[in-house]
């Protein structure tokens, strides 16, 4: 099949298929996105939705049951609905995302913790981050801040990883790998700066699948004295093991 006439016909699959997830919004929807029936379909329409975009997930290892501060690396928008199928994880989103039509109503139903900008913010989301995992939630964050092209992991910022040490929760990493195309060329579905949210789409859907590997790794406990910053370049150091980055690579800053 010729790959505009793809991305069509998923593109138009996908539309449709995102009435049931509203539906199942209205129908289980909460503040805090934790009731056990929408955690169960929520995986599933996850599962469902990168099954019509020609996503294939491979997962290796489990989720910690309970509160976890869930860390990644970030490559593209898709690590969301990827970490989605196998977590009942909180996300971090831009508060401007809650004013989008439509989206900001999901993703207010669905549990999401909305990044403010300015000044004290960050304490702000570290008591809101904190609060989530008292309340036993799984809380996922990217402390690269940014999307990369997968060759390497750059360094963490540590602030946020406060919350997991103020509540004791543990830390789950977890390593998203979607490959490196001939002659290094970074993957089809890293969504680096300079690239435009549609565009990329049309193009990911252009393709007859696009593989993507999750790996969740052991969780990493909260020993006693340890800093946010030793905590955040742990995670690291676990996430680029298990992608088998080269060690020569750069020293990354966990400020």
């Amino acid at each position: 099949m010729p790959g505009a006439l793809r991305a069509s016909y998923r593109l138009l699959r996908i539309f449709l298929f995102l009435f049931y997830g509203v539906w199942i919004a209205v129908r289980y929807g909460s503040r805090d996105g934790s009731d056990e029936e929408l955690c169960r379909r929520r995986r599933a329409w996850y599962r469902r939705a990168l099954e019509l975009s020609g996503v294939e997930v491979h997962t290796t290892g489990e989720m910690i049951r309970g509160a976890a501060l869930v860390v990644g690396n970030h490559v593209s928008w898709l690590d969301i609905p990827v970490l989605g199928t196998s977590s009942d994880v909180r996300f971090l989103s831009k508060s401007e995302v809650a004013r989008w039509p439509l989206i900001g109503w999901l993703a207010r139903r669905n549990g999401t913790l909305f990044i403010r900008r300015g000044a004290h913010e960050s304490e702000t989301l570290i008591r809101d981050i904190g609060a989530a995992l008292r309340n036993g939630n799984q809380v996922a964050i990217f402390p690269e801040a940014t999307t990369t092209d997968g060759s390497d992991v750059r360094h963490f910022h540590a602030r946020l990883f406060a919350a997991a040490i103020d509540t004791h929760s543990p830390v789950q990493p977890v390593a998203f790998d979607y490959g490196r195309e001939a002659g290094g060329v970074p993957p089809t579905a890293a969504f680096t700066a300079g690239i435009a949210l549609m565009p990329h789409a049309w193009r990911l859907l252009s393709q007859e699948r696009t593989l993507v590997e999750l790996q969740i790794l052991p969780p990493l406990p909260i020993e006693p004295g340890i800093t946010r910053r030793e905590l955040a370049s742990r995670s690291r150091a676990v996430i680029r093991a298990s992608l088998a980055l080269p060690s020569q690579a750069r020293t990354a800053r966990t400020g």
